[in-house]
């Protein structure tokens, strides 16, 4: 999956089954993922907005063992 990143560095996990369900529902190439810091969940909002829908899903992250 190629991505375009900025912010500082940061280890996060989701459940990739839920991540699929939600990049698909999108029904767009690209999407934007808001993210903040490992423990609080993330947005993700299709890039391509179809008029008189918006389409805002968030997503919680898995906690990692370091």
């Amino acid at each position: 999956m190629a991505c375009q990143y900025d912010g500082e560095d940061l280890q996060i996990a989701f459940n990739a089954k839920f991540l699929i369900e939600m990049l698909n529902a999108a029904d767009t190439q690209e999407v934007t993922i808001e993210l903040s810091t490992p423990t609080k969940a993330g947005i993700i909002k299709p890039s391509e907005v179809v008029e008189g829908e918006e389409l805002l899903m968030l997503v919680m992250p898995l906690m990692l063992n370091n």
